[in-house]
């Protein structure tokens, strides 16, 4: 669940540093683009310079959270493959303490989220708030264009409810760390058998 949680959080935060939405002036071409995708909703000349630097600046402003989202996401993955990796390798049966360090880190990435998701959403905020977006909304719907409102997107709360998600899912890998490091000393601390068939 740890590495589906996280592939999810990097998914999330992936589509939208990859979408530039950078305004493109096919109208400007002639012929059938000007008949196809001019007209009254197309940005043209210097209007259309004008909104593809809002946009490249709307980007720019917005990626910071994005890249810290898929860095995290990234190292919680490398971390839920690594436990994986550990489990398949019975390495906790023979070392039953590195199943308490798993618990105790688990705790710490649960209680980690809490923060997180709020910083998250706050510097969303800051950037949906800014001038920059604010002037680029305006623009877009001057031409009647809809989807560019400065408002939280699908993937930006997908990725906030994946991080609650988080919240409850680490916790929970806390408590069968603990159940398994208590079945592993109970199995450790019985005799042996003599006759070993």
């Amino acid at each position: 669940m740890e590495i589906v949680l996280s592939l999810l959080i990097i998914i999330c935060a992936g589509v939208n540093h990859s979408n530039t939405g950078r305004y493109r002036d096919i109208a400007s071409l002639g012929g059938l683009y000007q008949y196809y995708y001019g007209g009254a909703n197309a940005f043209t000349g210097a209007e259309a310079q004008k909104v593809q630097q809002l946009d490249d600046q709307f980007y720019q402003l917005k990626l910071p959270p994005y890249v810290y989202s898929m860095a995290c996401g990234g190292a919680l993955m490398f971390y839920a493959c690594a436990m994986l990796a550990i489990g398949v390798f019975r390495v906790p049966y023979r070392f039953p303490p590195l199943l308490l360090a798993e618990a105790l880190l688990d705790v710490l990435i649960g209680l980690g989220f809490i923060p997180a998701i709020a910083f998250y959403f706050i510097k969303l905020q800051e950037i949906y708030n800014n001038s920059i977006c604010k002037e680029r909304e305006a623009m877009y719907s001057s031409k009647g264009h809809r989807g560019f409102e400065c408002n939280l997107n699908g993937a930006d709360v997908a990725g906030g409810l994946f991080g609650v998600l988080g919240i409850i899912i680490f916790p929970i890998s806390t408590v069968l760390a603990i159940r398994a490091f208590i079945q592993v000393r109970k199995m450790k601390q019985r005799p042996t058998e003599d006759n070993n068939l």
